[in-house]
């Protein structure tokens, strides 16, 4: 039997890093997304959601953060990436399910559009964040 994934949403804050020199080539190349080589020739980007509001299904998961690693090793739209997931540790059991599904792309949306780029995927790991304030 194939299990559904749950209806989701999230919204809060993005920040998104990379380790090229200023700008990233891939969100601003003249070839278009994903097609420029990184600076480096390679991308290590980092992308860190925290959630102010979501549900996945009925689990609510306001105040919990995710962080994507993704490491490109030519342009992006070359796929072959590595991925990792990091889950609050604040989050249930429950919760750190939902965060799993949502940003592995097993439950559909932008993540899951992600997935024909991905070689290797590192799986997840509940961490601790530390946040100033």
């Amino acid at each position: 039997m194939t299990q559904v994934a749950q209806r989701w949403e999230i919204s809060g804050e993005y920040f998104e890093n990379c380790n090229c020199d200023v700008v990233c080539p891939c969100e601003v190349g003249p070839q278009g997304p994903l097609q420029a080589r990184p600076d480096q020739g390679f991308c290590n980007v980092y992308l860190v959601f925290h959630i102010n509001d979501g549900r996945y299904g009925g689990v609510d998961l306001a105040g919990l953060n995710a962080v994507l690693a993704l490491h490109a090793p030519g342009p992006m739209a070359e796929g072959n990436w590595s991925v990792a997931a990091y889950l609050d540790a604040r989050a249930s059991a429950e919760q750190q399910e939902a965060l799993g599904a949502i940003f592995s792309g097993a439950a559909g949306g932008l993540p899951a559009a992600l997935g024909p780029l991905i070689g290797t995927n590192l799986g997840a790991r509940v961490v601790s964040f530390w946040l100033p304030g």
